[in-house]
């Protein structure tokens, strides 16, 4: 509230004569009650703005009546408090101006605003972002000013709800070097829109990613959520929000079935908008992960023994005495151990797995596809994606053993291409197969196109093959 909404009803009112005597020759009481009115005429409020006394130059930045030349000066004032109470003033008023850029005030009022928008002080910053974040009608260009702020106090507030801002500065500003406040604040914007989401996807920002996918309100686009579930195996920040994310499809809910933890895999089931074909895919991967020797926390939260019928566990004959007919047989019908970063992945020995028999079939029949390996990547079938890319790439097994356990996101990618599949799967080799973290692995071009030359992929397929014949 400012000074001239406070001024009693009943004051007398003051001559001219008498408020040019007050401004020049009053006591400290004096010229504050003068510069605190809303009748005193608009030079004598301009002289009072230079008043040598702070205390005075405050009541003049709080008052309606100010002529805004006065602001203007009181905006480039010493002190900081005469500073912050003009900020507040202007940036209220600033959304009331019907005027344009032929208007007085309006000019006027801008540059006071563009002054104060590059304050030194952080408070007075502060001041205008919390005043302008939600109004539609706040000055544009001040709020872009704001909102590339190195001061997350003073930018996050706009970047996070301010409807002026447009997707595309928004995406300038996640395509350049943002802080991850900003990235954070972007996340959290009512109603995001798809090729913002995107662009935050892009920078690999964990956190930022994690916080949009708790936005129930930002829209991702189906393929997009696809490559965070590529990358969610090694980012257990990501599980809860894709497990309550909105219009989750079959394929992305059996996937993040195949990542979560026991608490979580039951959050997933109880969900009221999946279908049954989508339930029942879920209902797939828990029996074949309570079969794997390395989901303990799923035996312990389903149960060691499921039984028929029992609420929320898979229901299947095979499962008598908790354990898999399959498993039984000595065949490998769980996911496997992928922890084999640093030393390569053992070659099957002694009689093949069915993943491995399975794959040299569709080797030998010409009908091996790329869906297949990325099956095989989903079911954590290692050994089945190594026989497969080797087989499509004309490579030896040990080839893509060692790639994988180097960790060598180029030869991961070369080995890809040679075997004729797409840089998307190329991804997820290096991320599942490899397990090489998100900030390593080598990404698609706008045209979902190799990053790399087809000189230097050659050069790579070399390089790992010598390495291989020399161990």
């Amino acid at each position: 509230m400012t000074n001239a909404q406070l001024e009693p009803e009943d004051d007398p009112v003051i001559d001219y004569e008498d408020q040019k005597r007050l401004a020049r020759d009053g006591d400290h009481e004096e010229r504050c009650g003068l510069a605190g009115r809303g009748d005193v005429r608009p030079e004598i409020l301009y002289y009072l703005a230079g008043d040598p006394d702070p205390g005075v130059r405050r009541h003049i930045a709080r008052n309606d009546s100010t002529p805004r030349h006065a602001d203007l000066l009181l905006a480039q004032d010493d002190d900081d408090r005469v500073r912050s109470d003009v900020a507040g003033k202007i940036a209220e008023s600033s959304l009331d101006l019907v005027g344009g850029e032929q208007d007085n005030v309006y000019r006027v009022t801008m540059q006071a605003l563009e002054v104060l928008a590059s304050d030194q002080l952080v408070r007075v910053r502060q001041i205008l972002s919390d005043v302008l974040k939600e109004s539609e009608r706040a000055p544009r260009h001040v709020v872009e000013r704001l909102a590339v702020d190195k001061e997350p106090s003073v930018s996050g507030p706009v970047l996070q709800y301010s409807p002026v801002l447009t997707d595309d500065f928004l995406i300038g500003i996640l395509n350049g070097d943002a802080i991850q406040s900003a990235l954070m604040a972007i996340s959290r914007r009512v109603a995001l829109g798809q090729e913002v989401a995107d662009a935050i996807v892009e920078t690999g920002d964990a956190e930022a990613v994690a916080e949009l996918l708790g936005n129930e309100s930002a829209q991702i686009r189906e393929e997009t959520l696809d490559r965070i579930v590529d990358q969610a195996p090694g980012q257990p920040g990501w599980h809860g929000p894709l497990v309550s994310r909105p219009s989750l499809h079959i394929d992305a809910s059996r996937r993040i079935a195949e990542i979560v933890s026991g608490p979580l895999l039951a959050e997933l089931k109880k969900r009221t908008d999946l279908d049954v074909e989508t339930l029942s895919a879920i209902d797939d991967v828990i029996k074949r992960r309570l079969d794997g020797k390395d989901f303990g926390d799923i035996a312990d939260f389903w149960g060691p023994s499921p039984q028929a019928g029992a609420p929320n566990t898979p229901s299947d004959p095979k499962w008598a005495n908790g354990k898999s007919a399959v498993a039984q047989d000595g065949e490998d019908s769980g996911p496997m151990d992928p922890g084999w970063v640093g030393q390569e992945p053992a070659a099957p020995k002694g009689k093949e797995s069915r993943s491995v028999k399975r794959a040299r079939k569709l080797i030998a029949k010409g009908n091996l596809k790329e869906k297949h390996i990325a099956e095989a990547l989903n079911d954590g079938e290692t050994d089945f994606v190594v026989v497969a890319t080797s087989g499509l790439a004309g490579v030896p097994e040990d080839v893509i053993r060692k790639a994988a356990s180097l960790q060598n996101a180029k030869a991961l990618v070369a080995l890809a291409w040679k075997a004729g599949l797409s840089m998307r799967l190329a991804m997820r080799l290096q991320m599942n197969l490899a397990k090489i973290p998100p900030s390593g692995v080598l990404r698609a071009t706008a045209s979902d196109g190799y990053p790399i030359s087809p000189e230097e992929m050659t050069w790579q397929l070399e390089f790992i093959a010598g390495m291989t014949d020399g161990s």
